[in-house]
């Protein structure tokens, strides 16, 4: 056999290993939690809200970037967050680490496509809460859970927020870790369906994507 086929081979098989050994991180979906008729409801502001993505391979080349919310609400009630929701605009994606003499726009343009989040079909991605607890502890000082919906597939996910409320309103950081494999954010088709060629492509490509959210919510 071929040197270069045997390399070839050899990073196939090692490549299979790796995706096996992926962590998991969707849940079964939840019942949304709904507001009740004593609760404030917030509306998240938009401009001063963000959602910012890390993307890496597994040659540790790493791409940083963010995504607009176009809408959203958080309900309080007694100072806690009783529901929510916000919902990205798929078609703002934008990468932060790249020029155009890089390649920023082509990246950009592979992220939009079929490639990765199929916009075209699927312009919105979307979150919403089913529970919040107060919790102590240095990962936030509260756990979310909710569900997750990217590519018109919807998982459960739980994760630590730091929130704070007041009168004026509600502010709400978080990172959130997914395994995009469980959403379908598979280069070249589903794992079932990719060639050989494609499979590679894609477990070049770590399967967690990392999202920093930013929530600010006023009356």
């Amino acid at each position: 056999m071929k040197m270069k086929k045997l390399i070839y081979l050899f990073a196939a098989g090692s490549v299979f290993f790796a995706c096996g050994e992926a962590k998991k991180t969707a849940e079964e979906t939840k019942d949304v939690a709904e507001a009740s008729t004593e609760a404030v409801t917030y509306a998240v502001n938009t401009e001063t809200s963000s959602v910012k993505w890390v993307g890496a391979k597994i040659t540790e080349t790493v791409h940083t970037g963010s995504v607009k919310i176009s809408e959203g609400s958080l309900s309080v009630k007694d100072g806690a967050i009783e529901a929510g929701n916000f919902v990205i605009d798929m078609n703002t994606i934008s990468n932060a680490d790249l020029t155009e003499e890089t390649g920023a726009s082509k990246l950009v343009g592979h992220l939009k496509s079929a490639d990765f989040f199929m916009v075209d079909t699927f312009p919105t991605a979307k979150f919403e809460i089913s529970s919040v607890e107060k919790t102590e502890g240095a990962e936030g000082t509260h756990k979310v859970s909710g569900n997750l919906t990217i590519k018109g597939v919807t998982n459960g996910i739980t994760f630590p927020a730091t929130i704070t409320t007041t009168e004026a309103g509600v502010e709400a950081n978080a990172k959130i870790v997914i395994n995009r494999n469980e959403w379908g954010i598979v280069w070249g088709g589903t794992q079932t369906e990719q060639g050989v060629k494609d499979f590679l492509k894609n477990n070049l490509i770590k399967d967690e994507i990392e999202f920093e959210v930013s929530l600010k919510a006023t009356k």
